[in-house]
């Protein structure tokens, strides 16, 4: 457990790649890794001229993403609001990714074999995918999924839709669901060094439950799959410094692949987010330093603000990440991952009452986020309001996936043990109860509820 806990907080600083990486490729107002950007400015009702035959330009993200040779950089088509902030030139793709398809999602995506289609349904598609790019900046996650799944139906071998479900997954921290979107966008577009590395971002995810081990070395092979596709993509190469130090690696291989990608991309701050993260582990604290100040100075856009804030929650840095989170939001108020990281930041420092309600605005955006519900529960557990505890650990029961279920029932479990040391034996023994009906044949659960039982009798 105690290794488990050290891979989640390393691997944390990874999970905005698929966020603000491939995650926000699809039009996302939070941009990062895009090149040659296209914005395309809305009416107030964001009415979006759709194009009557499929893009052949590299200017469009990944849900719009044109079938050719993969570019050296993949541009975001957006259909936001102008951002004060300035815009990057990188790309990639990110929120950040791995995925079992232990989860059981309510969409289908796998592949339909159709036949081709021309006219009308060219100018169908390009509509739905307008309207799940629009719904996605809107944080409507809901419609989104709804306007890529409609554009499967129309063209189901245009792999824009599956890279749209992805990166929508991505965002809310659905890795399952998300693994198994990438994985299908690499099926349907294997020359893509893109959705290599969204699939590498994902396998350095930590899953409860899973064979870290198994998944970090895929995520290697993934991350070298996509250098060997595009020798010259920058977040390739941090992707590979991220899945070698997932690992274990700490060395001068790690090192060198996140200088690589600086070389390939002097503005990186992600890359040397890690680098700082690196140095800092190899006790060598001015190079990290100096650093992470290189990263503060890039983060000039709101996901790289994220990014960089993230990284520095892995290094116990509360406070630097605070101010970088409240900064993002200023600019971007319903960025669910900004808000989530803000209300994590908030109970380390037992600010209780404003990180209850800076998590309960990530929900109201992202309702289908378990370690929201999870980091909430927490807050709730430590103001000692133990039954709102339990009534958030039942929201996340309904949209864990298997591999979550396995760290809820230790939540339930911790929290059976919070109603024993206040004198509550009748809801500790519920707690237990529902943490074995999670976690069947836990020893340790099983022990939990006899004890419990004795004390009630």
């Amino acid at each position: 457990m105690v290794r488990f806990i050290k891979i989640c907080l390393l691997q944390a600083s990874v999970l905005l790649l698929v966020q603000v990486a491939f995650g926000q490729i699809l039009g996302s107002s939070s941009n990062i890794f895009t090149t040659k950007t296209k914005t395309v400015n809305s009416t107030p009702k964001k009415k979006v001229t759709v194009a009557k035959t499929k893009p052949t330009t590299s200017s469009k993200q990944f849900a719009s993403k044109p079938k050719t040779t993969p570019a050296k950089s993949v541009a975001v088509k957006t259909t936001t609001k102008k951002s004060p902030l300035p815009k990057t030139s990188k790309s990639f793709s990110n929120n950040s990714s791995r995925l079992n398809s232990n989860r059981q999602p309510q969409n289908n995506i796998s592949i339909v074999v159709g036949q081709p289609t021309t006219g009308d349904f060219d100018e169908m598609f390009e509509q739905a995918i307008d309207e799940g790019n629009i719904a996605r900046d809107e944080r409507n996650y809901q419609a989104a999924e709804k306007a890529y799944l409609k554009s499967q139906t129309l063209k189901p071998k245009d792999e824009r839709w599956i890279y749209g479900l992805g990166n929508i997954f991505s965002d809310q921290q659905r890795w399952e669901e998300a693994e198994k979107a990438y994985r299908t966008a690499i099926n349907l577009e294997p020359k893509s060094p893109e959705a290599h590395i969204a699939l590498s971002f994902v396998l350095t995810q930590p899953i409860s439950g899973a064979n870290l081990s198994e998944r970090f070395d895929e995520a290697e092979v993934m991350a070298r799959k996509a250098i060997s596709l595009d020798a010259r993509n920058p977040v390739a190469y941090d992707q590979l410094g991220v899945s070698l130090e997932m690992r274990g690696g700490i060395s001068d291989e790690t090192k060198e692949a996140y200088l690589k990608a600086i070389e390939l991309d002097s503005t990186n701050a992600l890359a040397f987010a890690h680098l700082g993260r690196l140095y800092r582990r190899n006790d060598k604290q001015n190079e990290s330093s100096a650093a992470y100040r290189k990263a503060i100075q890039l983060a000039t856009d709101v996901p790289t603000m994220i990014l960089v804030a993230e990284v520095f929650q892995t290094q116990q840095k509360f406070t630097e990440s605070e101010q970088l989170l409240r900064k993002a939001l200023a600019y971007d108020k319903k960025n669910p991952t900004a808000l989530y990281l803000l209300g994590r930041a908030l109970k380390i420092r037992a600010s209780f009452e404003e990180a209850e309600n800076v998590l309960k605005k990530s929900l109201e955006i992202s309702p289908k986020s378990f370690i929201t519900y999870s980091e909430l529960s927490s807050v709730y557990s430590r103001r000692g309001r133990f039954d709102d505890s339990e009534k958030t650990l039942n929201q996340a029961l309904k949209v864990s996936s298997i591999s979550e279920k396995k760290q809820l029932a230790q939540e339930f479990a911790k929290l059976g043990d919070d109603f024993m040391k206040n004198r509550r034996a009748t809801d500790a023994v519920r707690v237990f109860k529902q943490a074995l009906g999670i976690d069947n044949g836990n020893t340790e659960l099983l022990n939990k509820l006899s004890n419990a039982q004795k004390t009630k009798n």
